[in-house]
């Protein structure tokens, strides 16, 4: 009868503690390896929303100043205004400033445009591969941090169900170790385990969201500086035909 008492009034208090189980309280009744991958899971959820706000910012600033420099490139009227044009804010300026040391060496080599076609095919094919190589520093630069969400999104999910199967054993042992089968008693740390799939579930999820935005926002960017870089060549080719 003792016994029995006591099982009750263990069930009485298990349940009232779940009435007024908080994701606090889950969180600070938890195992220690389970509370390690809660909190591995908040800093990676962190840092997702920090790269968003700085890609973000970088993105914003890097399409304005962009846009700055088309403007002026596009409005020149002829390819000495454009040689003219000076800027190293922009990822379009810098590959422009790349062009135009080509085109400057070039010149130099020849002053009275006394060049076969051949020279001025392997003078464009120089302009391109130069643009080329600030092109790709310059997505390099752009892409910084897309691996870490790409790891975030896909690791997060595994690392939070690791976290609920530790609970989840851990609270299997205490069930045995009390020898009661009430739900009272087990749904706590059950509950508290399946925290951490939730905990792997909102961080992954923001990650894969803001992976996919920023893939598509380096496409455009691409397929714009590809656009670019065919002009300039255009407009250097014609520039050379018409002095050749």
């Amino acid at each position: 009868l003792c016994a029995l008492a006591t099982t009750q009034v263990q069930a009485a208090t298990a349940t009232q503690a779940i009435a007024t189980l908080t994701i606090q309280d889950m969180f600070l009744h938890a195992h220690f390896i389970v509370k390690a991958v809660m909190i591995f899971l908040g800093l990676c959820s962190i840092l997702t929303f920090s790269i968003l706000i700085e890609k973000t910012l970088l993105f914003f600033n890097a399409w304005r100043a962009n846009a700055g420099f088309l403007a002026l490139f596009r409005n020149a009227s002829d390819l000495g205004a454009m040689l003219s044009i000076t800027d190293t804010k922009s990822l379009t300026g810098r590959m422009w400033e790349g062009a135009k040391a080509e085109y400057h060496q070039f010149m130099d080599m020849h002053p009275d445009s006394n060049y076969t076609p051949h020279q001025v095919d392997r003078f464009l094919q120089r302009v391109a591969l130069s643009v080329g190589v600030v092109q790709e520093n310059e997505l390099s630069r752009l892409g910084k941090s897309m691996g870490i969400l790409a790891t975030i999104g896909s690791t997060s999910p595994f690392i939070g169900l690791f976290g609920t199967v530790w609970g989840i054993l851990h609270s299997f042992a205490q069930i045995a170790a009390s020898q009661s089968s009430s739900l009272a008693v087990v749904a706590p740390g059950i509950a508290e385990a399946l925290l951490a799939t939730a905990i792997g579930l909102f961080a992954a999820i923001p990650a894969v969201i803001v992976y996919n935005k920023f893939v598509r926002d380096m496409n455009h960017f691409v397929g714009a500086l590809d656009n670019f870089a065919s002009e300039m060549i255009t407009v250097i080719s014609r520039k050379l035909d018409t002095a050749g």
